[in-house]
């Protein structure tokens, strides 16, 4: 049985190989909010569920809080539901509170749409796919979700959201002068900056929320919050990409950005994504022409 002093994490962590046993098992998100992502099973036990205390929380508002148990006992990897209310499917049949051994290639069914695969393997062969998938999902330079991950994300959520009649809420931000600020001190001046603000702002966000880089120097945020709460939140972010000095070459640099804030909700029943995205990109280019750092509404 693997054994060890091994730190456990999120499905869109990655952790230390080096520390891992050589042969254990492992969790690869098939469907799901981090479609792509290695979670390698360590201390012989992992609980899936979203509940906020699991260091391999899933973010699928379809689970319950403790929802499933993998585990390894008599020498064999199992899996057990935890009474959870939609209960946990392997290979499309039902599993109980009685443990259900798992073999190599197996899928778990949890949630309203996620699907891990069960893998037997090596520290290197985990290590490998985590870099596959942090190369898919992640922009080189900021280290913020790509378009394709945010794109994804969005069909997603807003689905849920409409289901569900939930809030969704979409933040959509540009730098201010970034053009001029890539002509007068050049490129590497402008990437370090992008890099800058995607930090702070990644370091601000909840772990439910999804940032992406949309394109060029506009960024965009996912957050299941009501307008008023998503106010706030764009608000805030404002500030502190205002707040923020960028030190680069020698240089000490200033940005702002213009936010627009749209919302899925009763008031603007949105039908579809674009939609939502359209609404959002109007309200920055408001902000934009009422004089730029500030955040504006459709």
């Amino acid at each position: 049985m693997p054994q060890g002093p091994w730190k456990t994490f999120r499905l869109d962590e990655h952790p230390d190989y080096e520390q891992l046993p050589k042969d254990f098992c492992s969790l690869t998100m098939l469907e799901g909010p981090t479609q792509g992502a290695v979670q390698p099973v360590v201390d012989g036990e992992m609980i899936l569920g979203r509940d906020e205390s699991l260091p391999s929380r899933i973010d699928d508002r379809g689970l319950s809080r403790r929802h499933a148990r993998v585990y390894f006992v008599l020498g064999e990897w199992c899996l057990e539901d935890l009474d959870s209310t939609n209960g946990t499917r392997l290979n499309g049949e039902r599993v109980g509170s009685l443990p259900e051994r798992l073999e190599d290639g197996d899928r778990i069914q949890i949630g309203e749409r996620t699907v891990l695969r069960v893998t037997l393997m090596d520290a290197a062969e985990a290590e490998a796919a985590q870099k596959m998938y942090e190369s898919a999902v992640r922009d080189a330079l900021t280290g913020a979700y790509n378009r394709g991950h945010f794109d994804e994300r969005l069909r997603a959520e807003f689905a849920y959201a409409r289901r569900h009649e939930a809030p969704l809420s979409l933040i959509l931000f540009d730098l201010d002068h970034f053009k001029a600020l890539n002509d007068t001190h050049g490129h590497q001046a402008g990437d370090a900056t992008l890099v800058a603000v995607a930090d702070a702002v990644q370091g601000t966000l909840r772990q439910e929320d999804v940032f992406a880089r949309y394109g060029g120097e506009e960024f965009v945020i996912i957050a299941r919050l009501e307008a008023t709460a998503a106010l706030r939140l764009a608000e805030r972010l404002r500030a502190i990409v205002e707040a923020l000095l960028v030190e680069t070459g020698g240089l000490e640099l200033r940005v702002t950005a213009s936010f627009g804030l749209a919302t899925l909700d009763a008031e603007n029943p949105f039908e579809r994504p674009e939609e939502l995205i359209a609404a959002a990109d109007a309200a920055a280019y408001r902000a934009k022409d009422e004089g730029r750092n500030r955040v504006s509404l459709p």
